[in-house]
C-alpha cells in the first residue's frame, strides 16, 4: 500500500513519493528475503544513506519498543 502510495506521490505534488517508497519497501524489507537482500545492498552501495537509513530504523525500533512498555504498563 505505501509503494503504491508512493508512485502516485511521484506525480501529486500532494504526497510525498520518495518518503512512501521507502516506507513501504522497509515494510517489505521485514517479509521478504529479496527485498531484504537488496536493502542491505544498497546500504553498502551507498554508506551515507545507509548509516541514515539505519540510525532511522533504530529510532523506529526504540519508539515501537516505548510503545510496547507502555502498553503493557497500562495493562497492570
Amino acid at each position: 500500500m505505501f509503494v503504491l502510495l508512493g508512485i502516485v506521490g511521484l506525480f501529486l505534488p500532494i504526497l510525498q513519493g520518495i518518503l512512501f517508497i521507502v516506507i513501504g519497501v522497509l515494510c517489505l524489507a521485514k517479509g521478504s528475503a529479496t527485498i531484504r537482500s537488496q536493502k542491505m545492498g544498497f546500504k553498502k552501495r551507498f554508506p551515507r544513506f545507509g548509516a541514515k537509513l539505519t540510525y532511522l530504523e533504530n529510532k523506529a525500533r526504540e519508539w515501537r519498543g516505548k510503545r510496547r512498555a507502555k502498553k503493557k504498563e497500562s495493562k497492570k
